[in-house]
């Protein structure tokens, strides 16, 4: 049995484990609460998503170009960006069950939804790998919510997970509040990335919510120095200030 094999019945023990537990406790929709639906139909169907065309590097939306002003004036260091939805109503809500209350059986879903994206690139890659936490966070938290995402993805586009290909080496202040250049400053250095694993291959990169890429960008620069062939970016959320530009 390879790696992938092994993942894959890994998941699906899991699942009929999640089964049961939903059985004995009843997950509820985190946007109208109906016990019985991880996210019920008519809240899904209110997920903005993220439509049309967009910038390759940060998800904008744009008109002509496939680059926005801003990505066109500052280097990348991933290939693609592309994104589920936006970080509003029902999905927002979603994410924050999934980062604070561990909520695995939201995570399967949320994983499909990131399926969907990827299904619709051309994106080609051998390894799935989350951002990383801190050490302190981690162990604060108990896990790390973009794996929680990651690793149900890899099972499911039957590819190699492996986390342990980047680790955040230390600890970052808040990003709330600061700038895109203010961000960058704060995540630089922040990642090591294993060249013994990322060395000539395509990563697929995955977190929960793109705000400004910042930390994508010194995640995905990282993988690059450790001589990653290529990078892709993937959350599941974008935060915007525009909504309907997306509708």
């Amino acid at each position: 049995m390879d790696e992938i094999q092994r993942q894959r019945l890994n998941t699906h023990i899991h699942d009929i484990l999640f089964r049961v537990v939903d059985w004995i406790l009843p997950p509820s929709c985190p946007g109208c609460g109906l016990e019985g639906e991880i996210i019920c139909k008519e809240c899904g169907s209110k997920i903005v998503r993220l439509v049309g065309k967009h910038c390759q590097f940060c998800g904008q939306a744009v008109r002509g170009a496939d680059i926005c002003g801003d990505c066109r004036n500052r280097p990348h260091s991933y290939e693609a960006y592309r994104g589920y939805g936006v970080y509003t109503g029902v999905l927002r809500d979603a994410i924050l069950r999934l980062k604070y209350q561990n909520d695995i059986g939201i995570a399967k879903i949320l994983a499909q939804y990131l399926e969907n994206v990827v299904q619709t690139t051309n994106w080609d890659f051998e390894i799935v790998v989350p951002v990383p936490l801190s050490p302190q966070k981690h162990e604060e938290r108990g896990y790390n919510q973009a794996s929680r995402l990651a690793k149900p993805l890899a099972a499911r586009l039957g590819k190699l997970y492996r986390p342990e290909a980047l680790t955040r080496i230390r600890e970052t202040s808040s990003q709330v509040g600061l700038d895109i250049q203010a961000r960058l400053e704060n995540v630089q250095n922040a990642f090591r990335a294993d060249p013994k694993i990322v060395k000539g291959k395509s990563i697929l990169l995955v977190d929960d919510v793109f705000t400004t890429g910042a930390t994508l960008e010194s995640a995905a620069s990282e993988l690059k120095i450790a001589d990653a062939k290529h990078v892709y970016a993937l959350t599941l959320a974008k935060s915007v200030r525009n909504v309907n530009f997306f509708e």
